[in-house]
């Protein structure tokens, strides 16, 4: 088992983990790896991906009495789950000026449409994050295990690199949420195209269409992609 100086070797930016330096590192996307707190008995490892930016997760690895990696766990930074209630307070605000500017019998349409297009942006914006997240973590477990190896190569011996796995895009969960959107996304996309756009509500229309369509893109181009990488598989091992 690696111990905590051989994770130390990792953090090539060395700085407290504070609103200040997240902000600073949400700016600059990190291409050399890592930036982070070193503690007692535990490491604090980030970096700013080019997707997640301010909202990047900070690993924490730590370590028991005997100095050596007992655990990692993963949480989005401070300055990512400050902007999140912060987005969740202009959303509820935005979504009260239509119903404070007419009346409840009328403003409700434009509330519940504001609503409607924060809640595609969510979305959208968890699926990227969760799909990065992934990546992340990935990247840094494959690098704890090249660790590993060169220190206990006879540990290894006969062992290639562990397979990647991939995220299965079938669940009951997916499914059915895939039933519940795309139909809501398409019939979405229709009164833009009918409705909105034709009675010169240009800029809703659009957007609409906009934030459906980045929606349906990113699900099924996940979607392809896990099936073309699976396919990709099969055919390498019957080879």
């Amino acid at each position: 088992m690696i111990k905590k100086n051989d994770i130390e070797k990792l953090v090539l930016n060395r700085k407290k983990s504070s609103l200040r330096n997240h902000f600073n590192d949400m700016f600059f996307m990190n291409n050399v790896r890592y930036s982070g707190e070193i503690r007692e008995n535990e490491i604090l490892l980030w970096y700013s991906s080019f997707w997640l930016r301010g909202g990047y997760p900070i690993f924490h690895l730590q370590f028991d009495s005997e100095r050596k990696l007992a655990g990692i766990k993963l949480e989005t930074n401070p300055l990512g789950k400050l902007f999140d209630k912060i987005a969740l307070i202009l959303v509820l605000v935005f979504a009260t000026i239509p119903i404070i500017m007419s009346d409840i019998a009328t403003g409700w349409i434009g509330s519940v449409f504001i609503l409607f297009v924060a809640f595609i942006l969510f979305l959208i914006m968890r699926k990227v994050a969760k799909s990065e997240k992934k990546i992340m973590t990935e990247e840094l477990k494959e690098i704890i295990e090249r660790i590993e190896r060169e220190k206990f190569p006879e540990k290894f011996a006969g062992y290639g690199l562990k397979e990647k796995p991939t995220e299965n895009e079938w669940t009951i969960k997916k499914i059915f949420t895939r039933i519940f959107m795309y139909p809501i996304c398409v019939g979405f996309i229709y009164v833009c195209a009918a409705l909105l756009i034709p009675n010169g509500q240009l800029g809703k229309g659009i957007g609409g269409i906009a934030i459906c369509g980045a929606y349906l893109y990113s699900d099924i181009y996940a979607i392809l992609k896990s099936s073309r990488f699976k396919k990709e598989s099969n055919n390498f091992k019957v080879q």
